[in-house]
């Protein structure tokens, strides 16, 4: 299995907790390199990680020949710029979710990346962990019959005072942080454009959406009821999917790692599924190493992506945001 040389712009909270721990444990990634706007905090996660080589600046990365990918976890509104440079580089490109702030943004962002031929992909994920994966897969082969109804939200704490999530202009706000999770689930179980969208939100004294709450009509007849906000005491994740035939109960937060577990309840019985999943930022970055090193195509897709893109789009311009 060969490596990919992995570098990682930026020294965010979501590389640090999350993403970067995913990767040590990635089977196809080496921890090359690790750029931060100061150096010192560069050196740190350099040696925290084991990264092999430090840059005090995103340009010193991305001038490193030896870099065949790059992860991305900056503040939102700056995404796309780097998203670009990166391919002007010729890197492969991870980049946290989401990945713009409008649609028309993130089509540049493609077409950036295939003008320069490389893989772009949005870390979704979630959308990676097994039991997500079987779930879907399970709906799609009629073991709910056909969907009437999906319940999903995604709630936590208040982020702290300074915190990006607090700054409109940066891409803040719950539905761009959080509501991007539940729109994705109910587009991967479905895969279709809502015809009819309606949302109502509450807004912090910043500007941003502190909670929101969406409502969804597909064109199948199926409908969708998707929660989003920094209102809860601690962390409140749901998904429930409701058929002709059955519902489908998940007991799975967003990007769970571990036993991860689901039932589907009919008239007739209930059945329980259980899967031991990997931590699910390992399998997105082992997922992209396979498309750079043996041609698998992106697990989240261009399609998709401008897909969810044009729904949170559609979302914001109802609650005025």
């Amino acid at each position: 299995m060969r490596k990919i040389n992995w570098g990682v712009l930026g020294t965010a909270g979501i590389a640090y907790g999350q993403t970067i721990p995913g990767m040590q444990k990635a089977d196809n990634c080496n921890l090359y390199a690790i750029a931060g706007r100061n150096i010192d905090k560069a050196n740190d996660f350099k040696n925290t990680f084991g990264f092999e080589k430090a840059y005090g600046s995103y340009e010193e990365l991305l001038a490193d020949e030896n870099v065949e990918a790059v992860y991305i976890p900056l503040p939102n509104h700056l995404h796309v710029e780097w998203i670009k440079k990166a391919a002007e580089a010729g890197k492969h490109v991870l980049c946290e979710k989401p990945m713009a702030m409008n649609k028309e943004e993130l089509k540049e962002a493609f077409e950036a990346a295939k003008k320069n031929n490389v893989i772009l992909m949005e870390a979704y994920a979630y959308l990676h962990n097994d039991a997500i994966c079987a779930m879907v897969d399970k709906i799609k082969n009629g073991a709910v019959g056909k969907v009437r109804l999906i319940e999903s939200c995604f709630f936590t704490g208040a982020p702290k005072d300074g915190d990006i999530r607090w700054i409109k202009e940066w891409g803040g706000g719950s539905v761009y942080d959080l509501g991007c999770y539940s729109i994705s689930l109910a587009q991967r179980i479905l895969g279709e454009m809502p015809e009819s969208i309606d949302a109502i939100s509450h807004f912090a004294q910043s500007g941003v959406d502190d909670f929101c709450q969406m409502f969804f009509k597909y064109p199948s007849g199926a409908m969708a009821t998707l929660g989003c906000g920094f209102v809860a005491r601690g962390r409140s994740d749901r998904m429930v999917i409701h058929g002709d035939k059955a519902s489908l109960w998940a007991d799975i937060v967003f990007n769970q790692e571990g036993i991860c577990t689901f039932d589907i309840n009919s008239d007739e019985a209930c059945e329980h599924f259980e899967y031991d999943v990997k931590i699910n930022y390992a399998l997105e970055v082992e997922q992209l190493g396979r498309c750079i090193a043996e041609g698998e195509k992106p697990h989240v897709s261009e399609e998709f992506s401008l897909t969810v893109c044009d729904i949170i789009d559609k979302v914001l311009e109802k609650i005025n945001y």
